[in-house]
């Protein structure tokens, strides 16, 4: 019985430490960053409507504002006017967990910057997280997207990784109150356009 105990309480430390923002910041120095033409970048098309996961450590690395970071390259189907992000804390337990900040760079038909664009909440009253179904702790924001955006850059701000951010955790069963995670590059991240 206690070496079950241990092998099922195990992997919730493990993973609880597995992303450290350390360890990631290590990773994304020793990676090759790519694409410093904009317009070498490959866009992939994403359907209107449907949410679709990425793992950032998974992704091509790329230098923003002299900060190396993982990036994802959407182009923006012909009808969307937002992009929700889904950054989802790593880490079993929320005092160890870290967090991805994600940003975006949007791009005309012509793969020229027309904006850059940050989550629009206030960081002094905390990032508002909630829990999903299975019990993970997620951040949602909503980019409004200009009519002559096409292409869409989404990135992390490695500059801010092993800063503390507070967070205002929501629970699906009522409450809330402010807790802290710590800022990282990679996590997993859902988008949706809408």
């Amino acid at each position: 019985m206690k070496k079950l105990a241990t092998a099922l309480i195990l992997p919730l430390f493990l993973s609880s430490c597995a992303n450290s923002p350390e360890s990631d910041l290590i990773k994304l120095n020793n990676r090759t960053a790519c694409c410093s033409d904009l317009k070498s970048i490959k866009f992939v098309a994403q359907q209107p409507k449907q949410l679709t996961y990425f793992d950032l450590e998974k992704q091509p690395v790329r230098l923003f504002n002299e900060a190396k970071s993982p990036f994802i390259a959407i182009e923006k189907p012909h009808n969307s006017r937002f992009a929700q992000v889904f950054s989802h804390a790593n880490g079993a337990f929320i005092q160890t967990a870290t967090l991805v900040y994600p940003q975006l760079l949007i791009l005309d038909k012509s793969k020229q910057v027309i904006k850059h664009l940050k989550p629009y909440e206030a960081w002094e009253y905390g990032l508002p997280t909630t829990l999903d179904l299975d019990g993970n702790l997620y951040y949602k924001t909503q980019f409004t997207l200009p009519e002559e955006a096409k292409y869409l850059i989404f990135y992390t701000d490695s500059s801010v990784n092993n800063k503390k951010a507070t967070i205002n955790w929501r629970s699906q069963v009522g409450g809330s109150e402010y807790r802290h995670l710590t800022l990282t590059s990679f996590a997993k991240i859902g988008i949706k356009l809408l």
